[in-house]
């Protein structure tokens, strides 16, 4: 069941919004690929990228056009954005696909920025 709340994100049962502190905590595991779906200008131009997210657009993930990594349902992705809207259509992609663990940061990269942690 897919729905959109009042902020634009899609909110899907199959997937689930983390708080920048949990992805802090996931972030660099084995098992976890963080996907940032914005074009390049966009994350240039605001709050850079969370180290080691691989950048893959909503419209390849869609098309199943994923690096080699992703053939592998079972592992945890964890998406992001600038604020999290994006991040969340990325999520139900993903969780489209058939990907059983599925999670997009609330508050995006500018939460991760504003707790401290770094981006490039």
């Amino acid at each position: 069941m897919t729905s959109c709340s009042d902020t634009g994100v899609v909110e899907n049962t199959k997937t689930t919004a983390i708080s920048v502190e949990e992805a802090h905590r996931l972030h660099g595991r084995a098992g976890v690929e963080f996907v940032d779906p914005r074009p390049a200008e966009a994350r240039a131009a605001t709050t850079g990228t969370i180290p080691g997210a691989r950048h893959i657009s909503i419209a390849d993930i869609e098309a199943d056009s994923l690096p080699p990594v992703f053939a592998d349902r079972t592992i945890h992705v964890v998406t992001t954005c600038q604020a999290g809207p994006m991040a969340s259509q990325a999520a139900e992609a993903f969780a489209k696909l058939g990907f059983a663990n599925v999670s997009w940061i609330k508050g995006g990269t500018q939460a991760w920025v504003d707790a401290g942690f770094e981006t490039t």
